[in-house]
């Protein structure tokens, strides 16, 4: 293994180590991204360099893509996209022997890791909730053009900060599906940790049937719910929902919000869903959630994104005594656990239906292009096939 010494870059790390990179750079937001080539900065005590294995788009990279993020100052030109990455230990810092488990790291391992929390501010400290952390530093946001760079997963090496958390993948499942976990599924287990244990009576009505919704449908299957019902489109997607065991497809293009109600509440001789799980991202989505949950039933948001306002009854809450919660991203207990549920369940679940096709650097505005028009489920970018 290839260290560095706490006082600077040693002679061999500088004559072993690649110090520039290729990396599908987005240097102005609505065009393609550039092959650029970056620098690979020393590494800090703690730090790792990856060789990138896989990175999977997120349906946030055309947000960020198209712009969406500017306003508020979350992406910053140039950048380096892509934060569903999963690669192999090239180089330690002097500080990092071990991942999140305490297992030994070496060189060649395939590993994933969360995003940089500071550590030390209220809800690092206090109230434990990192992915809330007011000074993180995530990964596929930018900027490209200071240290450390390479930040993003569409790049032939990645630079993992000191404070990001690693985790081992293990090495039976296939790079990109593992990539897949570290956005989509490690915010599913995370949602449901907060909101809580599905029971084997319960209703769950998945909303959205992206990669975020397949994977809440997937664990609420393993968990033994009783009945599972899968809204969303297109076809293509609700077929794997079926495949994966949901107990009702209903297609979003073809059935009114009305109609979906009154399935919903079929099922349930009336009462409506036990627990609800929004992953569409779509202000109507949530309206229409609200609804199809019963009275004392739980609510889960896990896709809202748009950030117009949406107006719901207040005495939903607590005439109907819901339970809403909503949750983001994850802290490394839920990477290694989604990672765990792949390895654990992949001769159940057919996990690489999720995968879209496979391109290059220099095809990233392809694949971009490819998934915001719904024709990709999820690209995967492989920097050095």
């Amino acid at each position: 293994m290839i260290e560095q010494n706490p006082g600077g870059p040693s002679m061999t790390q500088s004559m072993s180590l690649p110090t520039h990179t290729q990396a599908a750079v987005l240097v102005d937001y609505n065009a393609p991204p550039e092959v650029r080539t970056l620098p690979v900065p020393d590494l800090e005590p703690g730090a790792a360099l990856v060789k990138v294995e896989a990175s999977t788009m997120c349906g946030t990279d055309v947000h960020i893509w198209r712009g969406e993020y500017e306003a508020a100052g979350l992406s910053k030109l140039p950048l380096v996209p892509g934060h569903e990455i999963v690669g192999r230990v090239v180089a330690l810092g002097s500080e990092r022997r071990v991942d999140a488990l305490n297992r030994p790291l070496a060189e060649g391992d395939l590993v994933a890791w969360s995003y940089a929390w500071c550590g030390h501010c209220y809800w690092c400290t206090v109230a434990k909730q990192p992915t809330q952390c007011e000074s993180a530093r995530m990964y596929g946001w930018g900027p490209a053009d200071r240290s450390p760079y390479i930040t993003g997963g569409f790049s032939e090496y990645a630079y993992v900060m000191p404070a990001c958390s690693m985790v081992k993948v293990p090495e039976g499942l296939d790079p990109a599906v593992a990539a897949s976990a570290t956005c989509a599924f490690r915010t599913i287990i995370h949602g449901y940790e907060k909101i809580g244990r599905i029971e084997t009576t319960d209703t769950v009505v998945i909303q959205g049937s992206g990669p975020v919704g397949l994977y809440a449908l997937a664990y609420a299957v393993q968990s033994g719910a009783s009945r599972t019902v899968m809204i969303g489109a297109p076809t293509a997607r609700l077929d794997i929902a079926k495949r994966w065991g949901a107990d009702v497809q209903l297609d979003v293009t073809s059935t009114s919000v009305e109609e979906r109600r009154e399935r919903v509440r079929d099922l349930t001789d009336g009462r409506g869903a036990d627990l609800v799980v929004e992953c569409s991202g779509r202000n109507a989505a949530f309206v229409e959630g609200m609804d199809l949950v019963r009275r004392g039933g739980r609510y889960l948001v896990l896709g809202a994104s748009e950030p117009k306002p949406v107006e719901m009854r207040a005495t939903y809450l607590n005439l109907r005594q819901l339970t809403v919660a909503g949750t983001m991203s994850g802290d490394i207990s839920h990477y290694y656990r989604a990672l765990r549920f792949l390895d654990d369940h992949q001769d159940r679940f057919s996990f690489g239906d999720l995968l879209g096709n496979r391109f290059s650097l220099d095809q990233v505005g392809d694949a971009l292009l490819g998934m915001e028009q719904m024709r990709e489920i999820k690209p995967v970018i492989l920097p050095n096939a």
